[in-house]
């Protein structure tokens, strides 16, 4: 887990928030990337992605430290609990992996994540979306080739989110690129709201 003293050294994600995606923002609303077009109807964050949080979520991403999902878990959930709108949402969606690096690392860390909030905050959990497109990496690419990178990469499992506000869960956020489409392809199914919520954002 992460000591005591570590946890001093957490940058929190605290207001002013961009209204779509709870990115912190110095002026201006929404972020710089939310501006460009957004399917996410509100976020919100936990931490800042700035050392020592790049080390933390590398850890959890990486290098097999899966109980780092329960302290960050519970950290979202906290979040969500008191939040006006993401406590009322109906259910919890974790951003999915390929299914070959989801073999290769062991676990989806948006999954682990997804576990520790549904229980927290007892809002089921529906594995139903699926990335169909194998994508580069998104770390080294711009945000223009982010944006192409997760084009039509995800697809619904089957057809039950219809009207329902959901919540997605991922370990970070960048630009945003592959939570907006996973929202673009809620939204096209039918769901009335997509919201985020995030272990990790970095800054706008």
């Amino acid at each position: 887990m992460i000591c005591y003293n570590c946890l001093d050294y957490i940058p929190e994600a605290k207001p002013p928030l961009c209204r779509f995606c709870g990115r912190p923002i110095n002026k201006g609303n929404p972020c710089r990337f939310c501006k460009k077009g957004t399917h996410i109807d509100y976020g919100r964050a936990f931490m800042l992605f700035i050392p020592p949080v790049d080390k933390i979520i590398h850890h959890f991403k990486y290098r097999k430290k899966t109980k780092l999902a329960i302290f960050l878990g519970r950290a979202m959930a906290s979040i969500i609990k008191s939040d006006y709108f993401l406590k009322d949402a109906d259910i919890i969606v974790p951003v999915p992996l390929f299914w070959w690096k989801n073999l290769r690392r062991g676990y989806n860390q948006a999954a682990l994540l997804s576990k520790t909030i549904s229980r927290e905050c007892n809002i089921k959990i529906n594995d139903i979306m699926k990335r169909i497109k194998n994508t580069k990496s998104q770390t080294k690419l711009n945000e223009e080739k982010r944006r192409k990178n997760v084009l039509n990469a995800f697809a619904l499992k089957s057809n039950t989110i219809e009207n329902k506000k959901i919540i997605l869960i991922d370990d970070v956020m960048t630009t945003g690129a592959t939570i907006n489409e996973c929202a673009r392809v809620l939204k096209k199914a039918g769901a009335k709201k997509v919201y985020s919520c995030v272990a990790a954002i970095t800054l706008g």
